[in-house]
């Protein structure tokens, strides 16, 4: 199933978003509204968003408002995480679009980020949910927790696995995780069936940043919209890399390292993914992903059946091929 298609079954709430959107980012200073209006109107697909709102049709009808206030924090959250990461990453490209940073400084994309943040945690007052109030947190602080953590990594040829896979739970993951278990909390789910969302959250999230992962080496510019290798240019670890490491040549070996700490990767780059097919990374990454898909999937299928799992399900198994 197509996301249109997907997307189109809750139209009247992605409207409601949307509008929503505009509104609570608006203030009185121009260049937070030039600047929020960028990064939210950017393209993104609202996946975490989208993930909260059909999560929050599973259970008894939720309070519209509520929904719609809870799911616009999660996008302020994910942009202020965007803002903060290409400034941190030096990035110029999001989207084939020019990133924030790149237009306004660096300075002006980290104190917007840090509005996007707290105006969120205002609305989280709002809606007046202990327990939607006690997730944000928790995930708001693990998000910085992962980002410290990746910064700590970067040029890092020794990373594990298993140390990988912890990075991307905090820095990516536990936001899809928090916006299916608030979706639940919203409709009054039963408490086993929010723990369910909340695993499908998880293993979707940990699904879906592999996938970029696979798309960063693997993928099309033209689909992505951004540079292939982008990962290895920012010195950045990740899973490919990792299993070609730890699989690959002692001259092999030296010439992925070389890329990830030199000053010329992007030079290598049609180097780096021949050997990173040879170690055949690319199928050991598609199958980490249709792991964790197909655990998301199971997730669901302790939950009642309806349409609304059936269109989470629908979810998992498109972003287990999408192309950008």
């Amino acid at each position: 199933m197509e996301l249109s298609t997907i997307k189109e079954s809750v139209r009247d709430e992605l409207e409601l978003l949307e509008s929503r959107l505009k509104i609570r980012s608006k203030t009185n200073v121009s260049l937070i509204n030039q600047l929020s209006a960028h990064i939210i109107q950017s393209g993104g697909k609202r996946m975490r968003p989208l993930i909260l709102i059909i999560s929050s049709k599973i259970g008894k009808e939720a309070n519209s408002q509520i929904v719609a206030d809870a799911a616009v924090v999660i996008e302020f959250i994910h942009a202020a995480t965007l803002l903060h990461d290409d400034v941190v990453d030096m990035s110029e490209i999001r989207h084939s679009k020019d990133t924030a940073n790149t237009i306004w400084g660096n300075k002006g994309a980290v104190l917007v980020g840090d509005f996007l943040y707290s105006r969120a945690f205002e609305i989280i007052v709002e809606i007046n949910s202990t327990e939607i109030y006690k997730t944000l947190a928790h995930t708001t602080n693990t998000i910085a927790q992962g980002e410290v953590m990746q910064l700590m990594n970067i040029e890092n040829t020794k990373l594990t696995e298993a140390n990988y896979m912890e990075i991307i739970y905090r820095k990516t993951a536990i936001l899809f995780e928090a916006s299916a278990k608030i979706g639940g909390i919203t409709s009054a789910c039963e408490e086993n069936e929010i723990n369910y969302l909340k695993k499908y959250g998880y293993h979707f999230g940990i699904a879906y940043q592999l996938r970029n992962d696979f798309l960063d080496y693997f993928g099309s510019r033209s689909e992505t919209g951004k540079n292939l290798t982008e990962d290895l240019i920012e010195g950045k670890v990740t899973l490919p890399i990792i299993h070609s490491l730890e699989n690959c040549t002692d001259k092999d070996k030296s010439v992925i390292e070389e890329a990830i700490v030199g000053e010329n990767s992007s030079n290598r780059s049609s180097e780096i993914i021949s050997i990173l097919k040879k170690n055949k990374s690319d199928a050991y990454l598609m199958d980490k992903i249709n792991e964790q898909t197909d655990l998301a999937l199971s997730s669901l299928d302790r939950i009642p059946a309806c349409n609304y799992v059936d269109l989470l399900k629908n979810i998992a198994e498109m972003c287990r091929s999408r192309d950008r």
